[in-house]
């Protein structure tokens, strides 16, 4: 039996409002491990924000920082980088202040 629900198909609105939609709403929240980035370790390549899902890192100038109200925890940062500038560290491991 195949179960289909009437709206599945329907659309309200274009995909970039959708993307909007998404970069706005807070996707940090769910994570297990954190990135902690190793500054002497960072050569600002770029890999890591290459890779890395989007608004989840930010563009400091000289060095990508994790952007911890999006960043989703999959370690594709620490995972792209050549020189192991981030570790990936359990959430609980930290003290929210604020």
């Amino acid at each position: 039996m195949v179960v289909k629900h009437k709206n599945i198909f329907k659309t309200e609105g274009t995909w970039s409002d959708a993307r909007k939609l998404l970069l706005k709403l807070d996707t940090g929240s769910w994570r297990t491990e954190r990135p902690v980035l190793d500054r002497e370790k960072c050569n600002y390549c770029g890999l890591c924000a290459l890779y890395c899902p989007p608004q989840c890192l930010l563009d400091r100038g000289d060095r990508y920082e994790p952007n911890l109200d999006f960043c989703k925890g999959c370690g594709i940062c620490a995972k792209e980088c050549p020189r192991g500038a981030f570790g990936m560290v359990p959430e609980g491991e930290f003290i929210d202040e604020g």
